[in-house]
């Protein structure tokens, strides 16, 4: 057994999430432990993702537009948020050409009913910026989100056999690589903050006034030395194991969780794509394309680069690997293969795209059945947030973009106990 190790509060994963509450809570003068089961922090699900700061475009499903609601609030505090917690360095992550969203001929909304509620979260947005002048978009405050184009317009660079319309849109993605480098260096210079990396956690057990945090040191794939660490207060953000640290509690949550494995493909694109308009089609089971200044580009596609599907309280064992980017080279191969080619119809020279990376992100929602069902859980991600149990926070992070709101949420509920 590891020597035992006190702290204050004890953050268990150091995904983006993880990452904010802790550096929030070292700026509140708090002393953390941040404990990984990776080498590094913010290395599965906040870097392997497309990127996108959301401004709600992608959940019009949700005719209440709670979901769009909380992705315009996470998009508004996004680059404040960071900022404040690395001394500017997030400023200016912008990776992406803005997103052009397209609209199949088989998508859930038609596209005259997509831009009523497009224009609907247009006023929240606008809304939001007249109410509190310091919020911004990564930095601007555009006076409008969208324009409905005609597919005539977009046939020059786009495939638009089987569309029903588009729209452009100011939505934009950031550099998650870069995001993750910039986080990594706040974390290394913040004294207050006792980073684990290699370290998985396994159990929580209260105590008289606190915690014990128990797991095992990581050495490849097999268990190594265990250890143990005593808190006043515990922040799990642990992504798909929350459920299960969770459970150690005894704290049980509503069934109907979903853990789905989704790969995507970084790749060069062909010169004649290069700089083209990112894309994501509405509404259902589709895929995006997300073009980077540097020549590469993000590419998922939904039926493709789906591989994984659980109800189970954490998924196999067998997502592990490709969460971490590790894939035998035939099966990363096979992989971008199908993504690519299955993209190719809608947008032009993805086929001939030079694959660069494969790997996979696991994604945590409620839904028992898929977004191609207009009744799917899947298109509601308000079920996020922070959880507080006298001392005990579990947060689910929703998407990136609402992310840095619930650590720095987090880390508040944390304080508030002090």
């Amino acid at each position: 057994m590891m020597a035992q190790n006190d702290s204050t509060v004890v953050v268990i994963g150091a995904g983006l999430t993880g990452a904010v509450a802790a550096l929030e809570l070292a700026q509140a003068g708090v002393s953390v432990v941040l404990i990984e089961r990776d080498a590094c922090a913010v290395n599965r699900a906040s870097l392997r993702n497309e990127g996108k700061v959301h401004l709600g475009f992608v959940f019009a499903h949700d005719q209440s537009l709670a979901t769009p609601r909380l992705m315009i609030e996470g998009a508004l505090t996004f680059r404040s948020i960071l900022s404040g917690l690395t001394d500017g360095a997030a400023d200016g992550l912008i990776a992406s050409t803005p997103f052009t969203y397209l609209v199949p001929e088989d998508s859930l909304l038609p596209p005259n009913e997509l831009e009523r509620r497009f224009a609907a979260m247009e006023a929240i947005f606008l809304g939001r910026m007249s109410d509190e002048p310091d919020l911004d978009y990564l930095g601007t405050r555009p006076d409008r989100l969208f324009r409905r184009t005609t597919l005539a317009a977009l046939s020059g660079y786009l495939g638009t056999s089987g569309m029903a319309g588009g729209f452009l849109t100011d939505e934009v993605a950031v550099d998650t690589v870069a995001l993750a480098s910039i986080i990594r260096s706040a974390i290394a210079a913040q004294p207050l903050v006792r980073f684990w990396p290699c370290h998985r956690a396994t159990g929580i057990q209260r105590l008289k006034g606190g915690f014990r945090v128990t797991g095992s040191a990581v050495q490849n794939v097999d268990p190594g030395e265990a250890w143990q660490v005593d808190a006043a207060q515990v922040v799990n953000v642990t992504w798909e194991n929350r459920f299960l640290l969770d459970g150690t509690l005894g704290i049980a949550h509503p069934p109907g969780w979903l853990h789905r494995l989704k790969y995507r493909v970084i790749a060069r694109v062909p010169d004649a794509m290069r700089l083209g308009p990112s894309v994501t089609m509405v509404v259902g089971p589709f895929g995006d394309v997300v073009q980077r200044s540097d020549g590469t580009a993000f590419f998922s596609r939904y039926p493709a680069g789906l591989q994984g599907w659980t109800h189970d309280v954490a998924p196999p064992a067998a997502w592990e690997a490709p969460c971490r980017g590790v894939l035998p080279a035939d099966q990363a191969a096979a992989m971008a293969q199908a993504i690519l080619t299955a993209i190719e119809p809608w947008y032009p020279g993805a086929a001939q795209a030079e694959p660069i990376e494969v790997d996979a992100g696991a994604i945590v929602a409620y839904g028992c059945t898929d977004v191609d069902d207009p009744a799917s859980g899947l298109h509601d991600r308000t079920r996020v947030g922070v959880e507080s149990h006298d001392g005990y926070h579990s947060v689910d992070p929703g998407k990136l973009t609402t992310a840095p709101l619930f650590g720095v949420r987090a880390a508040r509920a944390v304080i508030g106990r002090l």
